[in-house]
């Protein structure tokens, strides 16, 4: 049986992972994808010298207090472009129209008096006053999104902006989840009959595969069967890039998956984890899919996906990022059994004076459910007392909270 730290389970998981397809989309149709290529700038920003202010476009050795300039036209935003400027004349400006040739600065209509086709200057102003000059964003060329960016709103307008019409993005992973329990009860609606709980973790993977942009293909509840579970795995792994089951995965009389995979033929590269929650954790190939097998604790579960799906999902699309990738100073002392296993825990984090704090004192248990909810983070701890003080890795599961009260 095959039992790996945390840092090398998780370097099994990625080389598991198949490496996805790209392919070319509009970038309106490109939210959320992430990129596979630099997208670089198709114009640049702005295309022209551009004015910032609504005013008067001027030569600025003629924008001396007092000064009268003769007004010789007007330019809203979108003209081709206007007459050039002379000496002693303006052009009448709107923002984001094109400056005209002969001018340098603008000077906007509140540091001037106009009067017919004459203005007079009530301040001066130096050459480049409210114009942005050409390509001063960016030229034509540059790189406006990195590859290996989750493309946001933002990005999408950054994109459209400098003219990138279409993006290369990677194409969705095809995932199914199986989870198996004879007490599950998968229909919230329904009442529980005697010895079944709730069923979470079908819906907790499902959420967070498809946050990580796989598209989830199916999600199937078996009971504690090996038949049936072989059937399913068989189905799926045709089907899937990757499978990823919860349950039946311990030491338990009716805890088949890892007897079933390996009846099917499955390589299982890792059988078992040095870290607590969530020892019992299977990772291998089906036929041409990845398979995991993960807990069916939904604590140590979500602890398993978090710290070793998550990130290589991430980092299989080119999103740098380790099991914690941050760091936070624990406000409490911590005092622990001695273990071998490296722990993750669940914690509250905020952020005070610059500083992220940790508080670790929640319920720990693989089982329980309540505290998910309520946690900011997971955060490892390899050593058996850590003082207060103490600098922990840690992963972020949603923004920080306030400080307990």
């Amino acid at each position: 049986m095959t039992m790996l730290p945390l840092d090398e389970a998780a370097a099994v998981v990625c080389s598991l992972l198949p490496r996805p397809a790209a392919a070319t989309v509009p970038v309106a149709a490109a939210a959320g994808r992430v990129l596979a290529a630099n997208a670089h700038a198709a114009v640049a920003n702005p295309p022209f010298d551009r004015a910032m202010m609504d005013g008067f476009a001027v030569r600025s050795t003629d924008a001396h207090m007092g000064a009268r300039l003769r007004v010789t036209g007007c330019l809203p935003a979108g003209s081709a472009g206007g007459p050039a400027v002379g000496p002693g004349e303006a052009v009448r400006i709107m923002t984001g129209a094109p400056v005209p040739a002969g001018a340098d600065a603008v000077i906007r209509f509140e540091w001037c008096e106009a009067k017919a086709s004459e203005v007079t200057v009530l301040r001066a102003v130096p050459a480049g006053e409210a114009v942005q000059p050409a390509g001063s964003d960016a030229p034509r060329g540059a790189l406006v999104v990195p590859a290996g960016q989750r493309l946001t709103a933002a990005d999408l307008a950054v994109l459209q902006g400098f003219g990138v019409a279409h993006v290369r993005v990677w194409q969705p992973l095809r995932a199914a989840v199986l989870v198996t329990g004879s007490e599950l009860q998968t229909q919230p609606a329904a009442p529980l009959a005697p010895g079944q709980i709730y069923s979470s973790n079908d819906l907790y993977l499902a959420t967070a595969l498809a946050e990580e942009g796989v598209s989830v293909l199916d999600v199937v509840h078996v009971p504690d069967d090996p038949k049936s579970l072989a059937q399913q795995f068989t189905r799926l792994a045709q089907q899937a890039d990757v499978v990823v089951a919860a349950g039946g995965i311990s030491a338990g009389d009716c805890d088949y998956v890892p007897a079933v995979l390996r009846q099917l033929g499955a390589t299982l590269a890792v059988e078992r984890v040095w870290m607590r929650p969530g020892t019992p954790f299977c990772a291998g190939r089906l036929q041409c899919a990845a398979v995991f097998a993960l807990s069916g604790n939904p604590a140590a579960c979500l602890v398993q996906f978090e710290t070793l799906l998550r990130p290589a999902l991430r980092s299989l699309l080119g999103i740098r990022e380790t099991s914690f990738p941050c760091s936070g100073k624990l406000v409490h002392a911590l005092t622990l059994k001695p273990l071998k296993h490296a722990r993750v825990l669940r914690g509250l984090a905020w952020i005070e004076e610059g500083q992220v704090l940790l508080d670790l004192r929640l319920a720990q248990a693989p089982s329980v459910l309540s505290s998910l909810a309520s946690s900011q983070c997971l955060v490892r701890i390899d050593q058996a007392n850590c003082p207060a003080g103490t600098l922990l890795p840690m992963r972020w599961l949603r923004p920080p909270g306030s400080p307990p009260s």
